[in-house]
């Protein structure tokens, strides 16, 4: 293990140790719906569910949600080279990690870099995160897991502004660049109407670690988010919705002067996307409440080198609906999905057409249901999707959880076992990468198959309180297993890369594939200290015995609270640790294969109405070698440096 994280372990269970608390802090309980679509109290929920609260999430994230889940035990972050965001569970990739606003998904139309940076913090109740297959729910992309984001719905008028002002330190790309990000929430009530005002602007510099090189490390990034939305409770107990959210982003990077010339050739994303939610829902009968929602999403990308610009169109239309029907000791939930997408793809600049007109259509059905007694309860459901270009697909999951009651302890054990499958996406069958001023190419694979899991996971959770009730304990061990056939992800073409000095990688479906690990958590409440470690192994391994790549075998997570009550003054700070990804025959050598970024901050509450922050993350600025690309060198560190940020928010 590092030696500075484990320092920071024995220093922090001293402190903690030594420290006198004077009153009960018993954990808060949480109402969850991720996981059975139906609200739960979280000790009450069949289905293991973790959750961050919302004014946790708005202290640690400064603006935006990727900051966020890096708090979340067992959830893989990584900025990827194109600057969105890989989120990765239980081995799965950002392709089968479901991320989810209000039980509503969030499109990432052009694949697995989530672009966490879209969702704005300020206006969040709470994070819930299934980790493990959840197909049959929630379809075709939760084969790894579901990030649930529960926004606020409080009808109260409030209006919020909130102000981040941050600089890369070492690495920024002129003397004096500052970063800054504005959030602006508002709530009022018009003639019976909740109405709601979002809005995000960022203005990010970036950063670069080599000054004398011309290519750029980070991009530099002006991104607008605004959310627009408006709902009504009807006299008939029917409630209606509409929202409308645009999103208009620009990303640029120098990569290479022109030869002979001055001019640099740079990256850039040009992101302009519209998006309309319609929903309805009733509950004139409080046993069977009912939604159905309609969205329509426009995408237009313009990516590429200055010199090589490509456009690049996408459109979805999906309708979906859901009715629980409550009984006695059982709920039953039954719903389905019309889903239709289109891709086009084109070189303006070249008069080429890449792709035409490329389309799917898909129709699913799913039903749950969910027995409930005292001391157990029983989950089952089934899930079948008809794709126009796969067909039939179908899969089943069954789990359970008992609650022992050991004098003032709690143990609860949960299992589950299941299939789950996953259809390949327009992006991983036909689309074009080239992001060769970055360093590699991805290629589409027009013959991928579905892939298909069988999963296993189990766990025991256990709740007590210590030191005479002065403080509470939890602690989490689960383990799980997945089979996978057809798994889909990204391999190297070493010809190829040799011939265009690149990375080239292409999808392809591994034949067979295990995937399977362990996960252990612990958190101890007292009055003024509260204390996280999660430790999660992971390993992966192919039909021939060759482990999966991208993949950190290890991972720590420590995360730290500390409250100063008579100041309202409140000390943060997390640590991760991730070491032993499986290293490609590619590479010539390894730079680095494991590392440790720690975050710190304060945040204090002036009044009700003001309060402030200061932070600095990556405090050892870990981040990749400059020059590992160039060399061809393995280097698992992130993308990142270190920053100190300043922010202050106003509650008018």
């Amino acid at each position: 293990m590092n030696p500075s994280l484990l320092s920071l372990v024995m220093l922090t269970t001293a402190a903690t140790a030594i420290a006198h608390a004077e009153t009960t802090s018993s954990q808060h309980e949480h109402i969850v719906v991720t996981g059975t679509r139906t609200a739960k109290l979280l000790s009450n929920s069949p289905v293991l569910v973790e959750v961050v609260d919302g004014e946790t999430i708005a202290k640690i994230s400064q603006g935006t949600m990727a900051q966020a889940l890096n708090y979340i035990p067992g959830v893989v972050v990584t900025r990827s080279v194109k600057d969105g965001y890989n989120v990765q569970m239980q081995g799965f990739d950002g392709d089968h990690v479901l991320v989810l606003i209000d039980g509503q998904t969030i499109i990432s139309p052009t694949g697995s870099s989530a672009d966490l940076d879209q969702i704005p913090a300020n206006n969040i109740a709470q994070i819930e995160v299934i980790r493990g297959a959840a197909s049959v729910m929630y379809g075709s992309s939760a084969m790894g897991g579901v990030i649930n984001i529960i926004t606020n719905q409080s009808a109260e008028p409030a209006l919020q502004f909130d102000y981040d002002v941050s600089q890369y330190q070492g690495n920024t790309i002129k003397d004096n660049d500052l970063n800054h990000t504005f959030k602006l929430n508002a709530v009022e009530q018009f003639n019976g109407w909740r109405t709601n005002f979002n809005a995000l602007v960022i203005d990010n510099q970036g950063f670069d670690y080599d000054q004398t090189t011309v290519s750029q490390d980070a991009a530099s990034v002006d991104k607008v988010f605004i959310r627009l939305g408006a709902s009504k409770p009807h006299s008939n107990d029917i409630t209606t919705s509409i929202n409308y959210q645009l999103l208009d982003e620009m990303k640029k990077r120098d990569s290479s002067k022109i030869p002979g010339r001055s001019d640099v050739i740079f990256y850039q994303t040009d992101v302009n996307q519209h998006q309309l939610d319609i929903g309805v829902k009733g509950n004139s009968q409080p046993q069977s409440p009912w939604q159905l929602n309609a969205r329509y999403i426009s995408h237009q990308e313009t990516s590429g080198q200055s010199n090589s610009l490509r456009n690049t169109d996408i459109t979805l239309a999906e309708i979906n609906g859901q009715q629980v029907f409550q009984f006695k000791q059982l709920a039953l939930v039954a719903g389905g999905v019309l889903h239709s997408d289109k891709l086009d793809q084109t070189k303006p600049a070249e008069d080429v057409i890449e792709i035409n007109d490329k389309h799917r259509e898909s129709a699913e059905l799913y039903l749950q249901a969910n027995w409930i007694n005292d001391s157990y309860q029983l989950l089952a459901g089934m899930r079948s999707q008809y794709d126009s270009d796969f067909n039939w697909h179908h899969a089943m999951r069954l789990s359970t959880m008992a609650n022992f009651q050991l004098a003032k302890s709690q143990l609860q054990w949960r299992a589950g076992v299941g299939q789950s499958y996953r259809v390949p996406n327009l992006k991983e069958r036909f689309y074009l990468f080239d992001h060769s001023a970055l360093g590699y190419m991805v290629l589409g694979n027009a013959h991928l198959e579905p892939e298909t899991a069988n999963s296993i996971n189990s766990s025991l959770t256990f709740d007590t309180s210590i030191a005479d009730g002065r403080a509470d304990v939890n602690v989490d061990f689960s383990l799980h297993y997945s089979k996978t056939k057809d798994l889909i992800d990204t391999v190297v073409d070493t010809d190829m890369s040799e011939q265009q000095q690149l990375a080239i990688y292409h999808y392809q479906n591994i034949n067979k594939a295990d995937i399977y690990g362990v996960n252990v958590s612990t958190e101890l409440n007292l009055s003024d200290w509260q204390l996280q470690l999660n430790y999660s192994y992971l390993d992966s391994k192919d039909s021939n015995n060759q482990r999966l790549f991208s993949r950190p075998r290890h991972q720590l997570k420590l995360n730290i609270k500390y409250e100063v009550s008579a100041y309202d003054l409140e000390l943060i700070a997390y640590a991760l640790y991730q070491a032993d990804e499986a290293v490609p025959t590619s590479y010539r050598s390894i730079a680095n294969n494991e590392y440790t970024t720690v975050t710190a901050l304060i945040t204090q509450a002036i009044t009700d109405q003001l309060s402030w922050r200061i932070s600095m993350a990556n405090i050892f600025d870990q981040h990749q070698a400059s020059n590992a690309n160039r060399q061809n060198l393995f280097d698992a560190r992130p993308v990142s440096s270190r920053t100190i940020s300043a922010g202050v928010s106003y509650q008018f």
